[in-house]
């Protein structure tokens, strides 16, 4: 049986040596994982905001919204990525190790439509949870977040899952 700090230690030796795995073994010259997003399974749930420009209102508007809310995304293990045009992805809320190319991986996953903006909730599975094409209320994502199965053993036992 492991403990919750066995489990814990588990899944940060497995992100170790996956990077490791990384850098020892580049494709073509350079280290670049199968998808940016490998590195948060099991540990955060993204939410990606796609726009056409950095000047689009909706994208401020959702950020702002969503950093007003900045304990309840950390007790769900949110973390908000933003990629603007052919920008790169950046962090807009928390922090997480991106690679080169990001954005360029996302936008062909998750395909959004950039005459506005895309919101992409991704759950700590990999998958997209929901999807919205403007800014979107944080609390109707909690909710959504709330009653996922994985979520809710999170809520059962808060300990195991730190």
């Amino acid at each position: 049986m492991v403990t919750a700090a066995g489990k814990s230690y588990l899944q940060r030796m497995k992100r170790v040596l996956f990077l490791i795995a990384l850098i020892l073994a580049p494709m073509g010259g350079t280290a670049v994982a199968a998808d940016s997003l490998d590195l948060l399974i099991n540990e955060k749930r993204p939410i990606l905001l796609f726009a056409k420009s950095r000047s689009f209102a909706g994208l401020d508007k959702q950020v702002d919204l969503l950093r007003s809310y900045r304990p309840d995304l950390e007790e769900r293990d949110i973390v908000v990525l933003s990629t603007v045009g052919r920008q790169e992805t950046v962090a807009a809320v928390g922090y997480v190790p991106l690679n080169r190319g990001t954005a360029r991986q996302l936008m062909r996953r998750f395909k959004p439509d950039l005459k506005g903006l895309t919101v992409v909730l991704v759950g700590k599975d990999g998958t997209e949870k929901g999807r919205w094409n403007k800014a979107v209320d944080p609390q109707v994502i909690f909710d959504l977040i709330d009653s996922m199965p994985m979520r809710q053993q999170e809520m059962r036992s808060p300990i195991e899952t730190q």
